[in-house]
C-alpha cells in the first residue's frame, strides 16, 4: 500500500514539475541571445540580411525520420525553415501542432520545410501520435537529445525560424498562436 501511494505520489509530482516547466520556462542565454524573440520586438534585436556570422548560423545536425531515413538541415540550404523541438507529452507542443501542419500545408509549395524534432521520445510513441494525427510535415527523432542540447533547449516548445542562407531569422520559446506563427513564416519568406 505504501509502495502504490509512493509511486502515484512521485507520479504526481513529476506531472507538475512538467507543467511547470513548461509554462514557466526562462529565455535562455545562450549563443543566439540577440535574435528576435516575436515579430513585434524592436528591429534591433533581429539581425540584418547583411549578419552571417557565425553566432547567427543555425547548427547543422543529421537526425533520423520516423521511416528511418537519415536527414540533415544542410539539406534544405536555399530553403527558409521552421524548426521546431517539442514532445508527445508536452500540452503547449500538442496545441501548436494543428497550426504548425495549417501552414506548413499553406506554404510548402512556396520554399517552406518545416522539421520538427521530438526530443527524447521513441519512434513508435511518436510515429502514432503523428499518424492519429494526419501530419503531414517532417518529423525527426532527437532521441539522445543532443541536438536539443546542441541549440541550448531548456524548455519545450521551441521554434527557430531558418533563412535560405542557413541563418536564424527568429526563436521563439513556447507555444505559438497560428497569427503569430503566420507573421514569423512571412517575416521570413520576405526576407531577402
Amino acid at each position: 500500500m505504501k509502495k502504490n501511494i509512493l509511486i502515484w505520489g512521485t507520479a504526481i509530482i513529476l506531472v507538475v514539475v512538467a507543467i511547470f516547466v513548461t509554462t514557466n520556462y526562462k529565455k535562455d542565454n545562450g549563443r543566439i541571445n540577440n535574435i528576435s524573440e516575436s515579430p513585434q520586438a524592436g528591429s534591433q534585436n533581429k539581425p540584418s540580411s547583411n549578419d552571417t556570422t557565425e553566432a547567427n548560423k543555425a547548427i547543422d545536425f543529421t537526425l533520423s525520420d520516423l521511416d528511418g531515413n537519415k536527414v540533415s538541415l544542410k539539406d534544405f540550404h536555399g530553403k527558409n525553415v521552421y524548426l521546431n523541438f517539442w514532445a508527445t507529452w508536452c500540452p503547449p507542443c500538442r496545441k501548436e501542432m494543428p497550426a504548425i501542419e495549417k501552414l506548413y500545408k499553406e506554404y510548402k509549395d512556396k520554399g517552406l520545410v518545416v522539421l520538427a524534432i521530438d526530443l527524447g521520445e521513441d519512434k513508435e510513441t511518436v510515429k502514432n501520435f503523428i499518424n492519429e494525427n494526419n501530419y503531414s510535415f517532417k518529423v525527426l527523432l532527437d532521441s539522445d537529445q543532443s541536438i536539443g542540447s546542441k541549440y541550448n533547449i531548456s524548455a519545450i516548445p521551441v521554434s527557430y525560424f531558418i533563412d535560405k542562407d542557413g541563418n536564424i531569422a527568429a526563436k521563439r520559446v513556447g507555444a505559438i498562436e497560428e497569427d503569430e506563427m503566420r507573421q514569423y513564416i512571412k517575416d521570413l519568406m520576405d526576407k531577402k
